[in-house]
Formats: C-alpha cells, structure tokens, sequence
C-alpha cells in the first residue's frame, strides 16, 4: 500500500526518564519468555503483531524502551510512542511513516477517544498490508478488556502474540533497585534495599520515585542510607 503525505516518524515524545531504561537496569523476573521473544521479534524485524499488557508498576513501559534501545543506532528503523502523552497531540500523530520496528505504549489510553481510535485502527492496518516489520503495543489489561468503541480495534489486538507481565518477586525487586542505584552512582545497602522492599509495594515506578528522594537527601545531607536515616526522611 503506497503511504502519502505522512508524518515523519519520529524517536518519542520528550517525556522524562530518570534512569538508564535498557536492558543493563532491566530485571525479568518470571517474564524471561515473554522478554527474550520480544527482543528476538525487535532485532530480527519479525513480522508479527505482540501486545502485552500488565498493570501499573510491572515494567512495561522500562521494557518498551529497552527495546527500543536496541535499535538506537539505526533511528530511521524505530517509531516508539506513549499514546498516553500523545493524546494532548490528536490523533495525526499516529499517521507516520511505517519504519521496521514501531512500539506504542499505552494503547488503552486512548479508548473512547473515536478519531484516535480510528487512527489507531488505520496504523495497524498500514502495518498489516506491508507485510513486514514488527508493531509492538502495551496497555494495563487484556485487549478483551480495553473499553474501545471501534470493536474492530479490538479485533485486531486479539490477532497477534500476547503476553502478561507480573510484578516482581521481593528478592527481584531488590536486585532492581540495587541495579537502579548502581548506575545513579549511589550506595544503597543490601540491608535498605530490602527494608524499602519488604515495608513498600513492589511497583518498580514507586521505588524508583522513593529512589530519587533517597538520592537528594542524602547529596543534601552527606548520609549513608541507612535504615533508621531513611526511617526519619519518611517519617516511619
């Protein structure tokens, strides 16, 4: 299908990440499968369709990045956007150019929004006739679940490979945000990040937050993070 007078793809929306969001700071956990198969799917270019969902917290959205971070040094060959933060755009953002590799965050985002649905609709249906390239797409639930209008939209989700992402265990969770540290170039302790672990939730978005109040307090304060100095910051 002969594509005209589209957008220009482009890297992502400038939305900020506070860390190193590949795989050096990436922990599977128990989503080793669904992880490797995307990571194949993305550095091969295969032609299929993934979404894979889980809620708030799980990695999505780390994962997404990761894999577009494989393909950094070759720009014209990733599209990769939050429908989330699209949304303040409309819907034209999503009439682009089709590279090989194109990653959409947060699909559910926009459900009951018509126009971007059927932008939506017509992006997968480019992708579709191509016949190439790998399209990628992540949201909180099941596609089943996801409130579209257009129900074809929701045909089409349910027509590729999909995957559910689960939360990390506690000692997971730890090694997480141990990595987290390591590359901010603080020292968290074994025994803190536990403590943070064990009395927090294990939603990796929350602990990175509490990470970047640690790490302020503790530049201000010249203080190891231990755990009765990190009691008094959060008042615990």
């Amino acid at each position: 299908m002969e594509e005209k007078n589209k957008v220009p793809y482009q890297q992502a929306l400038d939305f900020k990440i506070s860390d190193k969001s590949d795989f050096s700071t990436f922990v599977e956990g128990s989503n080793s499968y669904a992880v490797s198969s995307l990571k194949h799917a993305v550095e091969d270019e295969v032609n299929e369709f993934y979404y894979y969902f889980g809620p708030e917290g799980c990695g999505k959205t780390h994962l997404l990045n990761a894999l577009f971070q494989l393909k950094s040094d070759q720009i014209q060959n990733v599209f990769f956007l939050d429908l989330k933060l699209a949304k303040t755009l409309g819907p034209m953002v999503l009439d682009v150019d089709l590279p090989k590799n194109i990653l959409l965050d947060n699909v559910d985002a926009i459900a009951g929004d018509e126009q971007f649905e059927i932008s939506l609709f017509g992006l997968y249906n480019r992708w579709y006739d191509r016949r190439e390239g790998t399209l990628i797409m992540t949201g909180k639930t099941s596609f089943d679940t996801i409130p579209f209008k257009k129900k074809d939209l929701t045909t089409r989700l349910s027509s590729g490979v999909k995957f559910q992402l689960n939360y990390l265990n506690e000692d997971e969770c730890i090694e997480a945000i141990t990595k987290r540290a390591q590359y901010r170039h603080f020292n968290l302790p074994e025994n803190t990040a536990t403590f943070l672990v064990r009395h927090f939730n294990r939603d990796m978005r929350s602990l990175v937050e509490l990470l970047d109040r640690l790490e302020k307090a503790q530049i201000e304060q010249s203080h190891y993070l231990t755990i009765p100095f990190v009691k008094s910051l959060l008042n615990l």
